[in-house]
């Protein structure tokens, strides 16, 4: 019988052959997923943890404070009152 800890569906058993004793069982604990998190600056995105994205742009890849801010640079570059040296570097990408 294994060891209480082990008897949680969050282990996995692994079947591992041995010389003497022919099969014995390993445990390994399971890792946990990942949480989304921006591309700009880190943070954990909400919501993105199912399967379905936000429909919105940038849903899933960046925050809504950060996307805003892409979303606010890229029409004051439209409208001319920027040019694209003055943007951030890490926003250019999503700028362009």
């Amino acid at each position: 019988m294994p060891v209480p800890k082990n008897r949680s569906t969050s282990v996995r058993k692994i079947h591992v052959r041995v010389p003497k004793r022919g099969h014995v069982l390993h445990f390994k604990r399971r890792l946990k997923g990942k949480t989304q998190s921006c591309a700009l600056c880190g943070s954990q995105l909400p919501g993105v943890a199912r399967r379905k994205t936000p429909n919105r742009k940038y849903g899933g890849n960046l925050c809504t404070a950060c996307s805003s801010r892409v979303l606010t640079t890229r029409s004051r570059l439209s409208a001319g009152s920027i040019t694209l040296s003055d943007v951030d570097v890490k926003i250019q990408k999503y700028v362009k």
